[in-house]
């Protein structure tokens, strides 16, 4: 099983592992200035002494006066370096170049080309560096745990809204009830990201309760229809046999019934989910003009009506989804008012009406799946051509939309 580290501790460690980086980084350039620093100023010595035993190797004294526990050394024959005059440290070796100040162990040492050079023991030194390297390493323990430590703390506050977010999304998968999250005042990512579900689950809720709505109005539409095929059915059963009559009028109700729940409920339930399928539409330029006469004559031979149409220009879309949709519009108008006159632009189309008079509320959803002013009233329809509409319009980015036509009735419109 794979234990699955925790968001705050992969930005702790994150943050953890530049700032090692940075520490490590700047104290190693300080530790090699000091070093350097301190190692250049005993050099600077050596050069002193070497510059008087190459002036005049008589000047031993004043060479060794320039350090304390200075010594002065010779090249024996074997090739190592003893300490003239001798003293403790007699017998000392090690390889220098000539003119070349070096460091061999504690000993700070510089050769001449005549035999001679002069050295000097400086424990100091590397006590110094090492006393630096050790207070390098402990500040560098504490930086690395108190970042770690403050990483973790900052992160776990700056995360808290993603904690609370998790926790109501296990809520929402145990419980199956929807629910948001309280967002702060703080404008940062974690706020947008906490707003942004809350307004998914806003959708979510809309969406389910239009489902619910939706699965309602159909059995509701469907329960009308289908009472009145299983009532004739049940007449056609017990008399239809003895009385032609009853037999002809059941069936013709039937057969009226059943046309009527396919064209004004099943087919355009089956034309609204076809459309969240539809991946793009083919864009033309459209001759108003010529849309309007064909949609003069379609009404005259349908209806008995003529529908004035006013049309100029061209409007680029695709030429079934207008069509559809101006189809719905004039049709309603029809049914539910009368003077209807139609306005085609090459950016906007208006179907204008006299009819009933529609409160706010109305109007406002009279593009709602199902929705009708007057369902005891008149039942010719289903509701779903202007929710058909406001599909086809969406699809093609389209904008529709309603408002009242004074003095009465009310005016339909498409823009882009």
């Amino acid at each position: 099983m794979v234990n699955k580290m925790k968001l705050r501790t992969k930005i702790a460690l994150a943050m953890t592992g530049f700032m090692l980086f940075l520490l490590i980084t700047s104290f190693g350039v300080a530790w090699l200035v000091s070093r350097h620093q301190i190692i250049d100023s005993r050099y600077d010595v050596l050069r002193q002494a070497l510059s008087l035993l190459e002036e005049d190797t008589r000047n031993r004294d004043a060479v060794v006066s320039l350090h304390e526990d200075s010594v002065v050394l010779e090249r024996q024959a074997n090739g190592e370096w003893a300490i003239v005059g001798g003293s403790t440290a007699d017998g000392l070796s090690f390889p220098v170049n000539y003119g070349e100040p070096a460091l061999i162990g504690d000993w700070f040492v510089i050769a001449t080309s005549n035999g001679l050079a002069y050295g000097f023991e400086d424990a100091a030194v590397s006590e110094t560096l090492r006393t630096l390297a050790t207070i390098f390493v402990i500040i560098f323990l504490i930086a690395v745990a108190v970042t770690f430590i403050g990483s973790l703390w900052i992160v776990r506050q700056g995360l808290a809204p993603l904690r609370k977010l998790e926790a109501t999304m296990q809520r929402i998968t145990t419980s199956g009830t929807l629910e948001t999250i309280e967002v702060g005042s703080d404008e940062d990512e974690v706020a947008t990201l906490a707003d942004g579900f809350n307004q998914m689950i806003g959708r979510v809720e809309g969406s389910m309760d239009q489902q619910r709505r939706f699965v309602a109005d159909v059995s509701h539409e469907l329960k009308t229809p289908l009472t009145v095929i299983e009532g004739y059915a049940k007449l056609l059963r017990r008399w239809g046999q003895s009385d032609p009559a009853v037999r002809d009028e059941a069936i013709d109700h039937i057969l009226t019934e059943s046309r009527q729940m396919r064209e004004d409920l099943i087919e355009p339930m089956l034309e609204l989910s076809r459309f969240p399928t539809i991946e793009e539409v083919e864009s033309e330029a459209i001759e108003l003009t010529q849309l309007a006469s064909q949609l003069e004559e379609r009404f005259e031979r349908s209806h008995g009506k003529r529908v004035p149409i006013e049309a100029t220009g061209q409007w680029q879309g695709h030429r079934d989804s207008l069509q559809r949709l101006l189809v719905i519009f004039i049709d309603n108008s029809l049914k539910y008012a009368e003077d209807t006159r139609v306005t085609m632009t090459p950016t906007r189309i208006e179907v204008r009406d006299h009819g009933p008079t529609l409160d706010e509320e109305e109007r406002g959803r009279l593009f709602d799946r199902f929705y009708r002013l007057d369902e005891a009233r008149d039942r010719s329809g289903s509701g779903l051509g202007l929710a058909i509409a406001k599909e086809v319009a969406d699809l093609n980015g389209w904008t529709v939309g309603s408002y009242a036509n004074a003095p009465s009735g009310s005016v339909f419109y498409v823009t882009k």
